[in-house]
């Protein structure tokens, strides 16, 4: 597919997707977003592709959000309109866990209101030193939103509520002490350690890896004895194939050596 807001990458087992309106701190509009959309699509469908990586083009910003602009034209159509641009939003966040496969934010900039949502449901998070993070939309106003969901299963309620109404900023450590962040690294370091990272997982099998996430992700919603049991029957039918079974032949053998 041609693409105009976005930019897909494909190196080895790993596709790297830009969000490319710099101009705009890679904010998201319904046309990016539906790129965005696709492109997790075809790198759910792609074999050879394991990893997904995910950055802002340019040096200010991840993503500072929903496109203000285009939201509020869509405010003075009316109720219908605005739906239209909360629905896609709710899409593509939804499109992220749908993903199948791990995903990684790497945050350099502003992770604001949309941005900070959206690294918030990536599987693993690393940001630079100068990364920003927040929910400011009660400084005009209004309020978060479908943000919430994301953020309050990685930092919880308080946190998030705390966040939420005083529109209050945090810096990466910070997000690194609450849970937002796996891992701070300077600024000139973060290409590195995000191909590192991604790199590692790739290495690894990719039915248990993909298998694992899907088992993260359903367990999620449920009480502990439900998780238990399912669990059970993740690593019972992981155990039988034949990844796995080659996998363990090969350590034992090795151990006997």
């Amino acid at each position: 597919m041609n693409y105009s807001y976005v930019i897909v990458e494909n190196r080895g087992h790993i596709a790297y997707i830009t969000l490319n309106r710099p101009e705009r701190r890679n904010a998201l509009s319904i046309d990016m977003m539906n790129e965005l959309i696709t492109a997790f699509k075809e790198a759910r469908a792609n074999d050879e592709i394991r990893v997904v990586v995910l950055k802002g083009a340019g040096e200010k910003a991840f993503c500072a959000g929903g496109d203000l602009a285009g939201m509020h034209a869509q405010i003075e159509n009316g109720v219908i309109a605005v739906r239209q641009f909360t629905s896609k939003y709710a899409e593509f966040i939804l499109a992220v866990e749908d993903l199948s496969k791990p995903i990684i934010a790497a945050v350099k900039g502003f992770a604001l209101a949309g941005g900070f949502g959206l690294a918030a449901a990536c599987d693993l998070t690393i940001a630079s030193e100068d990364a920003i993070f927040g929910a400011p939309e009660i400084n005009i106003g209004f309020w978060g939103g479908i943000i919430a969901a994301p953020i309050v299963r990685v930092i919880g309620m308080k946190r998030t509520m705390e966040l939420f109404y005083t529109g209050q900023t945090i810096n990466a450590e910070e997000a690194y002490r609450i849970g937002i962040v796996n891992k701070v690294v300077a600024n000139s370091e973060l290409e590195k350690e995000v191909d590192r990272l991604a790199e590692v997982i790739a290495s690894k099998s990719p039915t248990a890896i993909n298998m694992g996430r899907e088992a993260f992700y359903t367990i999620r919603d449920m009480d502990y004895r439900a998780s238990v049991k399912h669990l059970r029957e993740v690593v019972t039918i992981l155990a039988n194939s034949p990844e796995t079974r080659e996998g363990m032949s090969g350590f034992l053998n090795k151990n006997r050596t």
